[in-house]
């Protein structure tokens, strides 16, 4: 069953207020939907260097030209190592906040807004657990040493499952609601507390290794599964005015292997993702995503396949009448007289209630062609997108 949206919940409290002539405290109403294309910063993945954000402010000639006219908003891609460096001088308090990463966001995107003529963006926050986890965290709740093949993603990671870890990054989403959830270019923040190696909370076979090493740490599958739907409701409950997302969480039964596992080794838990969707649908500002949108031969009919982890994203468990609202974020390489990217957009569009694509770097796409991304093409796609 749907909640009631927070701000009918405050129009309710001022009319029952005015009925019986009392006084009543409300909070500002709820932001409406993030909303067309957004870019997601062409940065670093390696931690120190993660955190950053297209400048709509900022001529680039390794991106195309005019690129912010012709999107609706930009991610500020953060790292929570760089929001609580330093760990609070009492344990039984919150580390102090450094939110100059997301003023710096919030002051570019006023600038750009202001100029009579421009089109008005909005930011997405993405702020990475994790290997970006702070170093005073990871002390505190314990970690483990994952090898990605000497990817920048290699390091120490936090025991996420852990009740010490969960009370610190509710710690810092109190923090982050209590200065930004009223600020109205803030449209939306991802969730990512229990991530390993990207935000996306897939678990993928060709890791087990690591998946080895933090199951010997102590994490289960409904210790993970616990945390995927824990981090959920954690977060859409700190932010009242903002719309929260999480990308799709694995679905793979995962259990410790001494060679790669076949997928009858970790099989698909399909009441997994159904749980996960429900578990977003149940808060009212909560979207649910999928951070690899790409048309491969397997991918063609994804939202109508139930081994597929697009058709739970899409909701088609649930019937077309109760589609969950989705954002995605394309993966797919943009190459010179290809419409793939147009093909996957327009396929995200025609299944599901998708109204934010993040799309590729902008550098991808200034490769492809200068004028590709204002084309006709792509803007009649970020037309629906708003419709």
């Amino acid at each position: 069953m749907y909640q009631l949206n927070k701000s009918k919940l405050a129009f309710f409290s001022v009319l029952v207020a005015s009925l019986l002539g009392v006084g009543v405290s409300t909070e500002a109403a709820s932001k409406d939907r993030a909303t067309g294309f957004y870019t997601r910063g062409d940065v670093s993945k390696a931690p120190g260097e993660r955190n950053g954000y297209d400048n709509p402010n900022i001529a680039d000639i390794t991106k195309p030209t005019n690129w912010a006219s012709n999107v609706d908003g930009i991610v500020a891609q953060l790292e929570w190592s760089a929001l609580q460096p330093d760990a609070p001088s009492n344990s039984n308090e919150p580390a102090a906040l450094d939110s100059s990463w997301i003023d710096d966001a919030i002051e570019d995107v006023e600038e750009w807004n202001s100029v009579s003529g421009h089109n008005q963006l909005g930011i997405k926050l993405r702020i990475f657990a994790g290997i970006y986890t702070p170093a005073w965290v990871k002390n505190e709740v314990g970690s483990s040493t994952l090898d990605f093949d000497g990817t920048n993603f290699d390091g120490d990671f936090p025991h996420f499952w852990k009740n010490s870890f969960k009370t610190r990054y509710k710690e810092l989403h109190h923090l982050l609601a209590a200065k930004y959830d009223s600020e109205p270019l803030i449209k939306e923040i991802a969730i990512s507390a229990c991530m390993v190696k990207n935000a996306d909370m897939h678990r993928a076979r060709s890791e087990y290794q690591n998946i080895n090493t933090l199951i010997d740490a102590g994490l289960t599958w409904k210790k993970d599964r616990d945390c995927q739907t824990w981090q959920i409701k954690a977060v859409a409950g700190k932010w009242d005015n903002t719309h929260v997302s999480v990308a799709r969480p694995h679905f793979r039964k995962f259990k410790k292997m001494s060679s790669s596992p076949s997928k009858s080794d970790w099989p698909l838990s399909k009441p997994t993702m159904e749980l996960m969707v429900e578990t977003c649908r149940k808060e009212s500002n909560c979207i649910i995503g999928n951070n690899s949108l790409e048309q491969e031969d397997k991918d063609v009919d994804a939202f109508s396949n139930k081994t597929h982890p697009l058709y739970y994203v899409a909701g088609k468990y649930r019937g077309n009448q109760s589609k969950a609202p989705v954002y995605y974020q394309t993966d797919v390489k943009v190459v010179q007289g290809s419409r793939l990217i147009h093909n996957i957009i327009q396929w995200g569009i025609k299944n599901s209630d998708v109204k934010l694509i993040e799309l590729p770097p902008l550098k991808a796409l200034r490769r492809h062609e200068d004028s590709y991304l204002g084309g006709s093409d792509m803007q009649s796609k970020r037309t629906k997108l708003k419709q």
